[in-house]
C-alpha cells in the first residue's frame, strides 16, 4: 500500500514539538517529533486522549532534497496539537447527555438541553436551530429505538456484536454533533474488554482485506 505524504515546514515541525510538550490531548509514544526523525524516516506514534480513550496514531515521514513530508493524515490533527481546542470538554458533554437522555426515558431533560446548548454556543461555532433538534430527547430515544431494532434483527451478528453495533451508532451520532472529524476515528468510551476485543478483530480484518485489494 502506497502512502500519501503532505509536506511540512520546518517552522511547523518545531510548533508541534514544542506543542505536544504542553497539549494534554496528545502525547509521543516512543517516538520524537523533531527533525531528526524526518531525515531518518522514523515512524512517530502520538497517543490521542478523547473522552478517556486513547487512540494509537502511527504517522510515517521523511526527507527528500531539503523539504519533509509526513502521512497526510496528520493535516487532521495538526491544528488541534498546535492551538489545541475544546473538543474533549464538549464530546463529554454531549456523550454524557445523550446516555442519560437514553437511559432515563421518562425524565425531562428541557432544563439540560438549554445548558447544554449555551454551552455550545458559547464554545464553538454551532447553530441553535440545529442544535435543538439535535439534541431533541425525542429524537435521540427515538433513533436509538430505530437502531437497536435494526440491530436485534439482524441474525448475523452474535451478542457481542450487536452490542459494539449499537454503542457506535450512539458514538457516531455524538460525534454528529460534535462536528469534529477527528472524533470519527474514536471509539466509544464505554466498550467492554469483550467489545474491544471485537473491534480489535474487525479492524485487524479490514486492514488485511485492504492489502489484499493494494
Amino acid at each position: 500500500m502506497v502512502e500519501d505524504f503532505m509536506e511540512i515546514s520546518k517552522e511547523d515541525i518545531e510548533n508541534v514539538e514544542n506543542a505536544l510538550k504542553v497539549n494534554s490531548d496528545y502525547k509521543l509514544a516512543n517516538s520524537h517529533f523533531n527533525i531528526k526523525s524526518f531525515e531518518k524516516a522514523k515512524d512517530i506514534v502520538l497517543i490521542q486522549y478523547v473522552a478517556n480513550v486513547e487512540n494509537e496514531l502511527v504517522f510515517k515521514t521523511k526527507e527528500e532534497n531539503g523539504k519533509y513530508y509526513i502521512s497526510n493524515t496528520f493535516d487532521l490533527f495538526m491544528d488541534n496539537i498546535v492551538n489545541g481546542n475544546v473538543s474533549r470538554d464538549v464530546f463529554q458533554s454531549v456523550s454524557s447527555y445523550f446516555y442519560e437522555v437514553i437511559g432515563n426515558p421518562k425524565k425531562d431533560f428541557s432544563d439540560e438541553k438549554e445548558e447544554l446548548i449555551s454551552f455550545l454556543v458559547l464554545t464553538e461555532e454551532y447553530e441553535r436551530n440545529l442544535l435543538e433538534t439535535d439534541l431533541d430527547p425525542c429524537k435521540i430515544r427515538d433513533d436509538y429505538s430505530q437502531d437497536r431494532e435494526m440491530i436485534d434483527k439482524d441474525e448475523s451478528l452474535n451478542r457481542v456484536q450487536k452490542s459494539l453495533a449499537l454503542k457506535e451508532l450512539v458514538h457516531m451520532s455524538i460525534c454528529q454533533v460534535v462536528n469534529d472529524i477527528d472524533l470519527f476515528f474514536t471509539r466509544p468510551s464505554n466498550l467492554t474488554p469483550e467489545e474491544n476485543a471485537e473491534k480489535n478483530r474487525q479492524e485487524q480484518k479490514a486492514l488485511e482485506n485492504e492489502l489484499q485489494l493494494s
